[in-house]
């Protein structure tokens, strides 16, 4: 270029600097500068130094990687508006930046070919070529684009291309600062906002004051906001809002309903730059145009939405998603610390009104479980129900299935006592229907009730309240509680004696599971006395019934052969004394009572070892103090094993082996015998009953039993109860 370019018209509010202070554009940066105003400044002074027609600036956003016309030189304003409408993908460049085009680091584009969209083709001049300047940032990136039409090719002279690229080089440096420079400033807004709102909502458990001062937040980094929060019955409800969106206040959303819905069950945040593309979600604000929408957080779980919105698109970047989701993980905690705050105020006074109840209900399940004898524990139990929650009267029946009756098993109240023992049959009166039925009958007026069942003693009684006590679905009793005041119960009432009878009822069921168990096994024991009586001393009480008669009718024909037939009797009773003496013996072995578990089997063991000629070893590994409640069922289990050993294992050496641990107690009987295969079929029904026996008691006490034996090999039960089920 031989001639100085004349000087342009430049835009309003444009300056052009010294070709000095361009070359040190990208180290020279103004505390006002942006990224669109230095590349104005670099669009007007390349249109003076090659005397273009027109120039004007792509630069990448950030965010979406398209290059938009940011600045213009000489291009008409309709023209710029359609080229800013018009953003180009970074892949148009790759056919237009190609070797054959390249001047320098630029690219001559001649007259005439395809532009990279409509918009940069109308504003391109006719028949003249247009020279592609790439900015170029840190790592050789393509960061932009300038636009220069130049007025021929000759326009272009090596020095005017190296002065154009030494200026691009500048620009593409100052862009990336200013860039630098404002995201730091938008960190640091972001920490110095983020710090304030920190301070503001964990300086107080206000509710309204946190919600308050989170939508001030919102407002101030968005220019508006509003906060969801998930009631109790599961919907959203907007709680706050800035003042330009405070028509939301109230507005409630489904789980899943629109955006904000959809957040609420993703736990994911949701971001749209242009709503129109997203038709299935319908926004919280219908006007909007682009949105972020990102979840509240708390302990894992989502408990509500921050929402920013805006009337125009491309309103928001990435950034401004991780700045709503910062504020979110910044008020996530403190909102449910005040909600819950604020719940247990609500709750204080009704905790400190229940205190008392709880503590009755505490003392009256320990009374309950505390023994299986219910003639001490119900009266008991009844007498803490009626003092520790100040009702007038309180009767405890029991059912009596033999009879379908009710009994009163205990009663303390102001009213007379309708008598000991008192029975009232299932078909008759509130109490009976109650029990039959299983539900709750509550009565304001005794009097208003026709199926009341009027008893003379309780004539005063106008309320009542009958609580059936029902355990797998059987109802055991009867909790009814009467008063001579009107209305005398109420919803609470019925919650307070509804946990009594439940607690009641594992007491009764685990009594009568015990009455039961005791009757089995007073069963089982008869029927093994049974069997040893008839095994051997009914046996031996036979053979003297024969001897006897025998010996008498030798005296007189052969004295010599009498006394010999008495002699066997005197041994045959002997025999049959000593066996009775075992027998009274098995049934409560007084050292089991006196000594513990481990002396009364050295007792019976010596007894045993006498009786049959049998070696048997005990052997004692820890305290038996461990198995304390244990010792009347592992007693019988290694009687029943000795005496199977006795029977049928034709055993010369048996061990008895004990262990105490602090998680298990561990009983082992193995004899040499004779053996036998446990899969056939039982040859003996006492060993087979026995067996069964053992196996039961055990998981009577929540114990385990183990058979091991071959033929031949001997045999060995193991019994095994953790500590637990002591």
């Amino acid at each position: 270029m031989t001639n100085q370019p004349q000087e342009q018209p430049r835009s309003e509010g444009g300056r052009q600097l010294p070709l000095g202070d361009l070359l040190a554009l990208g180290s020279q940066i103004r505390a006002d500068d942006t990224p669109e105003s230095l590349l104005h400044e670099v669009a007007e002074t390349l249109r003076s130094v090659v005397a273009s027609a027109q120039v004007y600036v792509r630069l990448r956003n950030i965010d979406s990687d398209a290059f938009e016309a940011t600045a213009f030189a000489g291009i008409a304003t309709e023209i710029q508006e359609r080229l800013r409408a018009d953003p180009v993908q970074p892949g148009t460049y790759t056919p237009l930046l190609r070797p054959e085009l390249r001047v320098s680091d630029s690219y001559l584009i001649p007259a005439g070919s395809a532009a990279p969209n409509a918009a940069d083709a109308a504003a391109a001049p006719p028949d003249v070529p247009t020279l592609l300047v790439p900015l170029r940032g840190r790592g050789d990136r393509l960061i932009g684009v300038i636009y220069i039409a130049l007025s021929a090719p000759s326009a272009l002279d090596p020095t005017a291309a190296q002065v154009i690229e030494a200026i691009a080089r500048q620009a593409a440096l100052a862009v990336e600062n200013v860039r630098l420079a404002e995201r730091s400033a938008r960190l640091l807004a972001k920490e110095q906002l983020l710090a304030e709102l920190g301070r503001d909502v964990s300086a107080t458990l206000d509710l309204d004051a946190i919600l308050s001062r989170t939508v001030e937040r919102l407002e101030a980094a968005f220019g508006s906001g509003s906060l969801c929060l998930l009631e109790d019955d599961g919907a959203l409800a907007v709680v706050a809002a800035s003042p330009e969106e405070a028509a939301l206040l109230g507005a409630r959303f489904g789980v899943g309903e629109g955006m904000v819905g959809w957040v609420a069950q993703q736990g994911r945040s949701f971001f749209a730059n242009d709503l129109s593309s997203s038709p299935s979600f319908a926004p919280i604000d219908p006007t909007y145009r682009s949105c972020i929408i990102a979840p509240l957080r708390s302990g894992g779980r989502v408990i509500g939405t921050l929402n920013v919105g805006s009337h125009h698109e491309g309103a928001f970047a990435y950034e401004d998603v991780d700045l709503l989701e910062a504020i979110a993980a910044q008020v996530g905690g403190p909102i449910t610390s005040s909600r819950l705050y604020q719940e247990s105020q609500r709750m204080a006074a009704h905790i400190q009104r229940h205190a008392d109840q709880l503590a009755v209900l505490n003392t009256i399940a320990r009374t309950a479980s505390a023994t299986l004898e219910q003639e001490y524990s119900l009266p008991e139990v009844t007498a803490q129900i009626r003092s520790g929650f100040g009702y007038d009267q309180v009767d405890l029946f029991l059912v009596d299935d033999e009879t379908n009756e009710l009994v009163l098993s205990a009663s303390f109240g102001i009213l007379p006592s309708m008598g000991a023992g008192y029975r009232q049959h299932l078909n008759l009166g509130l109490i009976g229907r109650a029990a039959r039925g299983g539900q709750t009958i509550r009565v304001d007026d005794v009097r208003d009730e026709p199926g009341y069942f009027v008893v003379a003693e309780r004539s005063a009684t106008r309320a009542e309240l009958c609580v059936p006590i029902i355990a797998n679905g059987r109802t055991l009793g009867l909790l009814n509680l009467e008063s001579p005041q009107l209305a005398a119960f109420s919803d609470e009432d019925v919650a307070i004696l509804e946990t009594v009878a439940d607690v009641l009822a594992g007491a009764l069921e685990n009594a009568r599971l015990y009455r039961r168990a005791q009757a089995a096994a007073v069963l089982e024991e008869r029927n093994r006395l049974a069997r040893e009586l008839h095994d051997s001393v009914s046996q031996q009480l036979f053979s003297m019934t024969l001897t006897a008669p025998a010996a008498r009718a030798q005296l007189e024909k052969n004295p010599q052969r009498a006394a010999a037939q008495l002699d066997r009797l005197q041994e045959t009773a002997t025999a049959a004394l000593a066996e009775m003496r075992a027998l009274i013996f098995q049934l409560r072995p007084p050292a089991l009572r006196d000594q513990g578990l481990v002396a009364a089997l050295q007792q019976h063991a010596q007894a045993l070892s006498r009786r049959e000629s049998l070696a048997i070893a005990l052997s004692v590994v820890g305290d038996d103090r461990l198995a304390r409640g244990l010792e009347q069922p592992l007693f019988r289990i290694v009687q029943e094993a000795l005496n199977n050993v006795v029977k049928h294992a034709d055993a010369r050496n048996v061990t008895v082996a004990l262990e105490f641990g602090a998680e298990r107690v561990l009983v082992r009987v193995a004899d040499d015998g004779q053996g036998f295969d446990p899969q056939a079929t039982p040859s003996g029904q006492g060993r087979h009953l026995g067996m069964i026996s053992m196996r039961e008691r055990a998981a009577e006490i929540g114990g385990t039993m183990d058979l091991r034996s071959m033929i031949g090999g001997g045999t060995e039960v193991t019994v095994t109860v953790p500590r637990t089920a002591a």
